[in-house]
């Protein structure tokens, strides 16, 4: 999810289980500490799209990742806070010290906890396994999931004396966000049903979390002959008016297709690619994919994909190159998108 939530999660979780011990200074490095496994968007930066996508939720993200760098991690934040209690026991040293250990080990952990949620992928398994995870439960960004776990913290930092009513403020929070993932969840698998029954010819139907909310949700269905798009909110009863894309049975989009970086690509989106091929005057092509997963309504069939072109007789004329397509963000898309939430 974005940076700021993954923060509030993981000061929350150090508030339930370390703020009785640790103090409030619990909170704040159960935040700065759930930011850790985000550090791997610098591939892009010095490698463009491909590397991010390669790289983003790859082995930090990894179940793995916490419990072999949380220990040194946790052990350094001891050495850090013993300052405070030079005369501490041995026994409530060691207790210290187990304490910052575990809290390091959960807020990393906190990260592809919630990560996995969305419809991005993450590599739970890195680096044994280069499979993508994915549970379409909720959007990257939702302000209810964000502030819940924010109306905790403030709980948390204002109640300086009062370490029980913070853990249980923060607790209250944890359970609420855990329902309400579980609903995005459930929402899911009702318009999927639903868009089964009436595509029974579908191979696949997948729904997905559009932005800020659990209750509206894109719907792409494949069948043999095309892959069809739709929104329906779980709050509006009224048919989903699909836009159909045909496939394209195109021997130029396997040339493209077998090259590393459309493999990659494949990879990233978990197979989820619409090719398409457009001819050009001087007697070649450009070869396109996007990936289905992320969109809106009134945008073209993706946010993002790559792009080959071809020469006359259909062998790559140039490096593939990736796009995006995203719609404005301005009022307009938002009144679109709450009139899909809510009728209108």
């Amino acid at each position: 999810m974005d940076t700021v939530t993954q923060m509030l999660f993981g000061a929350t979780v150090a508030q339930v289980g370390f703020r009785g011990r640790l103090g409030r200074r619990a909170i704040a490095a159960g935040a700065a500490i759930a930011l850790i496994p985000d550090l791997d968007v610098a591939a892009g930066w010095i490698g463009g799209e491909f590397a991010t996508w390669l790289y983003h939720r790859g082995i930090t993200h990894s179940i793995f990742f916490g419990p072999i760098l949380g220990p040194l991690l946790g052990w350094l934040l001891w050495r850090w806070d013993r300052r405070r209690f030079p005369t501490e026991g041995e026994a409530q040293g060691t207790a210290r010290r187990r304490a910052w250990i575990y809290l390091a080990i959960l807020a990393l952990l906190t990260h592809p906890l919630i990560d996995v949620f969305t419809s991005y992928g993450t590599q739970l398994l890195a680096p044994f396994s280069r499979m993508r995870f994915a549970i379409n439960a909720m959007p990257i960004i939702d302000p209810i999931y964000s502030l819940a776990l924010a109306a905790a913290l403030v709980v948390g930092i204002g109640m300086r004396r009062r370490p029980r009513l913070a853990q249980d403020a923060a607790a209250a929070a944890l359970l609420f966000i855990s329902a309400y993932t579980l609903m995005g969840w459930a929402i899911n698998a009702e318009l999927e049903a639903a868009a089964r029954r009436e595509f029974p010819e579908a191979t696949r139907v997948t729904a997905y979390p559009t932005l800020f909310q659990p209750w509206y949700r894109r719907i792409v269905a494949e069948t043999p002959e095309s892959v069809l798009v739709g929104y329906r909110s779980v709050l509006v009863d009224r048919p989903v008016d699909w836009l159909s894309f045909a496939k394209t049975d195109d021997p130029r989009i396997e040339t493209v297709a077998r090259t590393p970086e459309a493999r990659l690509f494949d990879w990233f989106s978990m197979n989820n690619l619409y090719w398409q091929v457009a001819d050009q005057p001087d007697g070649g092509a450009v070869v396109e994919a996007m990936d289905t997963r992320y969109g809106m309504p009134g945008g073209d069939l993706g946010f993002w994909g790559i792009r080959a072109r071809l020469d006359a007789a259909g062998q790559p004329a140039g490096p593939i190159e990736t796009f995006t397509r995203r719609p404005p963000a301005n009022a307009s898309s938002v009144r679109d998108l709450w009139a899909g939430i809510v009728g209108g």
